[in-house]
């Protein structure tokens, strides 16, 4: 009767422990993961399927312990090293893959390691079936029987009592990762490492906004000024194209007042042949014959201003020419008549 209640008790204790079959966050991320992966779950919604989370974390429970407690700091550290760097680049999934494929590993390697070293172990010898303990002599008197059951009682009590004061001493026994002071929960931090943690995490995702957000106003300031420079080229484009016109339309006006003079000239030559036999002062100066000094002198002002050689010291020789012998002919004509 004393061993069934032993086992009875140690049961309850059992299921009222931390250790309970109520997986923690990794836990249940690595077992959302493989029954997601997994083809023998089955479509969610299948008997399958359901019964997957239990058989996943009784593996992981068998092999790794509560919370990956049985994993040696070695193997954290080798873990960490490379799912570290896959978590910083493809997120939470990426992280729990990795973990994932690297217990399955860590796994396989322990079994191969158990298979073989049983294979190498000589087969054991045969050992004598022990002699029976002989049974125990029961007292007649009532009072003897329950003297025993007391004994036994208090027996269970103390036996209750250590495993309980073993398994809080366990449980308090856990150090914090970071700083190593103790920690009274199954976390692997104390509440101040979790804070700092929890804050570094808030200072990092701050510093990554802070740092696209000056990204994106960089790129946002260098279209700008891509679109500025684009617009003073354009204006700079329209500027040129416009002085060109200018100065084609120009060219071509001046083009059309040197036609137009050198024709004026051309006639002008041909009235000077006709005339050139006859030589008429008050005609080239186009005054009647009786015209006084004074009118003389007026109109021989206008037409020395209006022959001067220098209006033309821009155009064709040709056209030169003719100024120059008009002028001479205006000097010519003034001094016949103010002899």
């Amino acid at each position: 009767m004393a061993p069934l209640t032993v086992l009875a008790f140690s049961a309850e204790l059992q299921t009222g422990a931390p250790d309970s079959m109520v997986p923690t966050a990794i836990e249940q991320a690595l077992i959302e993961h493989r029954c997601r992966t997994t083809v023998a779950a089955g479509a969610p919604g299948t008997d399958a399927y359901q019964e997957c989370p239990g058989v996943q974390l009784l593996s992981l429970r068998t092999d790794f312990g509560r919370d990956l407690s049985r994993l040696s700091a070695a193997e954290r550290r080798s873990i960490d090293a490379v799912c570290s760097t896959i978590r910083a680049s493809q997120g939470r999934d990426g992280y729990v893959d990795c973990l994932s494929g690297h217990l399955v590993s860590l796994s396989n390697r322990r079994n191969r390691t158990k298979r073989d070293s049983s294979a190498a172990a000589p087969p054991p010898e045969e050992i004598a079936p022990a002699a029976s303990p002989p049974p125990l002599a029961i007292p007649a008197s009532s009072s003897s029987f329950g003297l025993w059951i007391g004994v036994a009682l208090i027996t269970l009590g103390a036996g209750a009592g250590g495993v309980f004061l073993a398994m809080r001493t366990r449980r308090s026994a856990r150090k914090c990762r970071a700083c190593g002071m103790n920690v009274s929960d199954s976390a692997d931090l104390c509440q101040k490492c979790r804070h700092e943690a929890a804050e570094t995490v808030k200072r990092a995702a701050a510093e990554r906004t802070g740092h696209e957000r000056a990204h994106e106003d960089a790129l946002r300031q260098g279209s700008e000024h891509k679109e500025a420079a684009l617009r003073l080229k354009s204006f700079e484009e329209e500027e040129v194209r416009l002085r060109q016109q200018e100065q084609a339309r120009q060219e071509e006006q001046a083009r059309r007042e040197a036609g137009q003079l050198e024709e004026e000239a051309r006639q002008r030559r041909q009235t000077d042949v006709a005339s050139e036999e006859e030589f008429d002062p008050c005609s080239i100066l186009g005054v009647p014959r009786d015209a006084t000094q004074e009118t003389i002198r007026t109109a021989y002002q206008e037409a020395k201003l209006k022959y001067d050689p220098e209006q033309v010291a821009h155009l064709g020789a040709e056209l030169q020419e003719h100024f120059r012998t008009k002028a001479q002919a205006v000097e010519q004509a003034y001094q016949q008549l103010t002899r």
